[in-house]
């Protein structure tokens, strides 16, 4: 009788439930774990994001000096290590001329200095106040063989072309013309032939494996004369030649406000944005005073810059994410080439990328 009682109790005692106490011991465990969890989570997630934004902060830089100086080390390129001791030019100096067209007489290297109030020193080509440069930031022009083509050799010997015009059927005869080597058939380009001894630049159109360097006063540039000025022999090479702007501008829509790009136009074409976040852009340029191939010092475009001396250029930008992110404003003072930036106050995250380019035909490598 005593026995089944004791059974009886024993079963209800073990049928009990959780107390108030210990359930709320239990909730006040969950919610710290819980809290741990999401301190966790937010932690990593701003660890991700800020990685994230740098990330694409210094892809932007680098892609940026990327494409400058691809065509900084190839300026003025001309087929040798060493400069051509002959160097010419049939083309109209009309500076009037198109943008494309308008610095192929010029040094390979040129650029403009920006006095933050909206000129530039020198005083910009007309055709480049066009594309509306931002007024903090420099300009380059670059001038050179395009890149995308493959150059055409002469099959054969000039006819005899040492500096007495031709009539309008002196041609250099190629392996191949056409638009697969960047020239148009029947249209206007401006061409390079060079060798080891000479360089010469002149207008052409392309006719079949011929290209012709007829004078014509209705298209620009034109020629002076059909002549190169110099029998270039079997096997030199003929290449099309391009005039490239780098500068920076607003960017397009849909870019947030008050956002900047690095812009390139490549000869008659439409402008490009490049990528988007280059805020500044400061350049100087490396000059050789001895004539040794070495720079002796950098100095900016407004400066007395011989550009026939130029053999390298630096370039810094300020590049900044594209989004805002975080709370935290920035209140730093970025320095660029001596041009000192004042405060954003934005909460994107900015950096400085900084580079010097030797033009490949120009600096002596050590």
């Amino acid at each position: 009788m005593h026995s089944s009682r004791l059974q009886i109790r024993t079963s209800k005692v073990s049928m009990a439930g959780f107390s108030l106490v210990e359930l709320m011991v239990a909730m006040g465990l969950s919610l710290l774990l819980l809290a741990g969890v999401v301190a966790i989570f937010s932690s990593s997630r701003i660890a991700y994001e800020s990685t994230d934004q740098l990330s694409r902060v210094q892809e932007t830089g680098r892609f940026a000096l990327d494409q400058l100086s691809r065509h900084i080390r190839s300026a003025g390129f001309s087929g040798c290590s060493r400069q051509p001791t002959a160097v010419a030019s049939a083309l109209n100096a009309d500076t009037t001329a198109t943008l494309e067209y308008a610095f192929m007489d010029s040094p390979p290297v040129l650029g403009y200095d920006s006095s933050g109030s909206g000129t530039w020193a020198p005083a910009l080509h007309p055709g480049i106040q066009g594309l509306a440069p931002d007024a903090n930031s420099d300009v380059l022009v670059v001038r050179g063989a395009r890149l995308d083509v493959v150059p055409m050799q002469l099959s054969q010997d000039m006819v005899a072309d040492d500096g007495i015009t031709l009539d309008a059927t002196g041609a250099l005869v190629v392996k191949s013309a056409g638009s697969a080597n960047g020239i148009q058939p029947g249209a206007g380009n401006v061409l390079m032939a060079y060798s080891c001894e000479a360089v010469s630049f002149f207008f052409a159109n392309a006719a079949a494996n011929q290209l012709m360097r007829p004078i014509s006063d209705s298209t620009v540039p034109g020629n002076v004369t059909n002549s190169t000025s110099y029998a270039f022999l079997k096997a030199a090479e003929v290449v099309p030649v391009e005039t490239v702007v780098y500068y920076v501008k607003p960017a397009s829509v849909p870019a947030p406000p008050g956002m900047n790009s690095l812009w390139r136009k490549v000869g008659a074409a439409i402008p490009e944005e490049l990528v988007q976040g280059v805020e500044q852009m400061q350049i100087e340029y490396g000059i050789d005073l001895q004539g040794d191939r070495v720079v002796d010092e950098y100095r900016p475009a407004a400066a007395d810059v011989n550009w026939d001396r130029v053999v390298s250029v630096r370039i810094a930008m300020l590049v900044s994410s594209v989004q805002e992110y975080g709370t935290d404003r920035d209140e730093r003072t970025y320095q660029l080439l001596g041009t000192e930036v004042p405060p954003p106050r934005d909460r994107r995250l900015r950096d400085v990328f900084t580079t010097t380019i030797g033009i490949r035909n120009r600096v002596r490598i050590e």
